[in-house]
């Protein structure tokens, strides 16, 4: 038992010494906010909202690691001055991979009757784009907050909250 105790003790002192250091918190400064986590190959990406004054908050960053402890910042992956439909503030945006393609969905501007506002989506080559968004929002989806997923059968779905 003795030597067993032993050997259990060795193993877990190896493991501790050979594990590597963990990022921190926050992972990486700066003002973010609704964090969306996703796998795409073997990199990990987190897509956020970058938290700043309501007018002000006119861009996307995102990050990206291989091993969750070095991350990497994609500075502006999409902005105002390619959403010709922003007029202020960009949150919650949710990230997917379909056929090759990198689809950025989020909430812009105030949701309110007779404004121009709601879910709208962007597409890019790459994770941390450039993003290339639609005209105007998602038509009859007047809402925030979306969230996308691929289902197992090959289905979109896209849920969100209003």
């Amino acid at each position: 038992m003795r030597k067993f105790l032993f050997a259990v003790a060795a193993i877990l002192v190896a493991f501790s010494a050979s594990a590597q250091k963990m990022s921190g918190n926050p992972i990486y400064e700066g003002d973010y906010a609704d964090p969306e986590g996703v796998v795409f190959g073997k990199t990990y990406w987190i897509f956020p909202t970058f938290s700043a004054a309501y007018d002000d908050q006119l861009h996307f960053d995102c990050f990206s690691s291989k091993d969750l402890v070095k991350w990497t910042k994609h500075e502006r992956i999409i902005d105002n001055s390619r959403i010709k439909w922003l007029r202020r503030a960009l949150w919650a945006p949710a990230a997917l991979e379909k056929d090759g393609k990198y689809y950025l969905f989020f909430g812009a501007n105030d949701v309110h009757e007779g404004e121009i506002g709601g879910i709208g989506v962007a597409v890019a080559d790459k994770p941390y784009g450039p993003f290339t968004p639609q005209e105007e929002p998602i038509k009859g989806v007047f809402g925030i907050d979306p969230c996308v997923l691929i289902d197992d059968d090959g289905t979109s779905y896209i849920y969100w909250s209003g």
